[in-house]
């Protein structure tokens, strides 16, 4: 019995130290404070761009697959496994279980009110964050048992 109480206390902290039930507004302030290499408050697209080619290993030529994106996602983010699985097949424009630096940009680039200036204002970023994210809806948090 006692060995079966350990066991079941490890499983839960294991499992409960990957969901921090972070909100939709947590987690794009947390990319934000990722890609902003200068910390002025706004991502420029090229900061973003440098986040995911050297953070995430993503580009055009060696896409990020579906496993790759989870579990980096995950990691960084704390979302639930299923979550995670859902916001990359939103963010998948093609459908080819591939991510690719375009797959995002088209999609960023749609909730950019100045695509012109170069940069992701903070509120930007909430905006597509809000709409791309399955838990976009839960304000409090999200993931299991939040």
């Amino acid at each position: 019995m006692r060995t079966l109480v350990l066991l079941a206390s490890v499983v839960a902290v294991v499992y409960g130290a990957n969901h921090l039930c972070w909100s939709v507004d947590q987690i794009s302030d947390e990319v934000i404070k990722l890609a902003d290499a200068n910390a002025d408050g706004i991502v420029s697209y090229s900061e973003l761009s440098d986040e995911l080619l050297n953070d995430w290993n993503l580009s055009n030529d060696s896409c990020l697959s579906f496993h790759d994106f989870t579990t980096n996602w995950n990691l960084h983010f704390h979302d639930h496994h299923d979550t995670a699985h859902q916001f990359f097949h939103n963010l998948d424009l093609n459908g080819d279980r591939q991510l690719c630096l375009i797959d995002v940009a088209v999609q960023i680039i749609t909730y950019d009110d100045n695509p012109t200036d170069g940069q992701i204002q903070p509120v930007e970023m909430n905006a597509f964050l809000h709409a791309v994210h399955p838990d976009s809806h839960k304000n409090g948090g999200h993931g299991n048992g939040c």
